[in-house]
């Protein structure tokens, strides 16, 4: 269980003494098992608030609580097991990957730093993991720039999924994508999901990706959660104007 009291970035706003809020007192609770989805425009907040979730940034205000003990960033830098419990999925597959390793590698990294599990565990693993994700046993021994996107992203996630994370962060995970692949992305997502029961963030500026994803849908402007909904197919449920607004965009859409 996650949850997020308060959480403020501030940055400094040009050369002058005032700041400006990119996550804006932002408070809420991510129980086990949920798929959330956060929505938002582009420079809404949203990555900054993944990366202050994921201990890649220091709040300027607020706390994190994984299963009721509060977290700081020295604590994720220096312990690798409570890094273990939160991963984030980036939008570029490519640049997340390390360059100079295979796919088998990519995915068997965090077994290595975090499982010590003996070289035929290792392998089961790896395999499992990379059958899970429908990625071809040939593709063992390729890097990054062999793979296609969406072979990219499939790594990613296994790599993730490698740790035995609680909350997994998919920060604009089907970006980039064409639309076919989009959807068997979403498709894997939310098999995923159900299959290693996690958590799930998922962090778009898509709504409609989201609404067919999330049982609990946030609402992100300008640094504020604007709406926190749970979403069981009625859209009717989203009565903020900004929410509305992304909303109208998928409805124009429609014949």
């Amino acid at each position: 269980m996650l949850e997020a009291r308060n959480l403020s970035k501030r940055y400094a706003k040009g050369t002058s003494t005032a700041q400006e809020y990119a996550v804006d007192h932002v408070s809420f609770l991510l129980e086990d098992g949920v798929f959330c989805a956060l929505v938002g425009e582009s420079g809404s907040g949203k990555s900054t608030l993944a990366q202050l979730l994921c201990g890649v940034l220091p709040p300027t205000e607020g706390t994190i609580f994984l299963d009721g003990a509060p977290l700081s960033c020295a604590q994720f830098h220096k312990n690798p097991q409570l890094r273990s419990k939160i991963q984030m999925v980036l939008q570029d597959g490519k640049s997340a990957l390390d360059p100079r390793f295979s796919v088998y590698r990519s995915i068997a990294e965090p077994l290595r730093n975090l499982k010590h599990l003996s070289r035929a565990e290792e392998q089961e693993r790896v395999y499992g993991l990379m059958e899970s994700l429908e990625l071809p046993t040939a593709l063992t021994q390729r890097k990054a720039h062999e793979l296609s996107g969406g072979q990219q992203k499939r790594v990613c996630i296994a790599r993730a999924l490698a740790a035995e994370p609680e909350l997994i962060i998919f920060d604009e995970a089907v970006s980039g994508l064409d639309v076919l692949l989009q959807k068997n992305v979403l498709d894997l997502l939310k098999r995923l999901h159900a299959e290693f029961q996690m958590s799930s963030l998922f962090i778009t500026h898509d709504m409609d990706a989201a609404l067919y994803l999330a049982d609990r849908i946030m609402v992100m402007q300008n640094g504020v959660i604007v709406e926190d909904r749970v979403f069981s197919g009625n859209i009717d449920c989203f009565t903020h104007p900004y929410s509305q607004l992304l909303l109208s965009s998928i409805l124009s859409a429609l014949p």
